[in-house]
């Protein structure tokens, strides 16, 4: 646009500034889309996999049964002490 001889650059911020906002939302869509994939491809492929507990549970399993027994001793008992009363 021509004023005086002079360019005059006239910008309709209204319509610019939704541009930007519809064209900063496709963008992270496509990269929430791009890591979602990323996530289901290292799922599939056993990234996330737990191989360092089983290994360690079977040394502390022994103790994981002793409290189950002692916690079921303990019942029996208060179940035969409010019996008697």
């Amino acid at each position: 646009m021509q004023n005086n001889g002079k360019v005059v650059l006239h910008i309709n911020f209204r319509s610019g500034a939704m541009n930007v906002i519809y064209m900063l939302l496709a963008i992270s869509i496509i990269v929430a889309i791009i890591f979602f994939t990323a996530f289901i491809v290292s799922v599939k492929n056993g990234q996330y996999d737990d191989a360092y507990t089983p290994s360690v549970r079977m040394l502390f399993e022994d103790e994981l049964v002793k409290d189950d027994s002692s916690k079921k001793e303990n019942k029996q008992n208060q179940l035969n002490k409010s019996q008697k009363v």
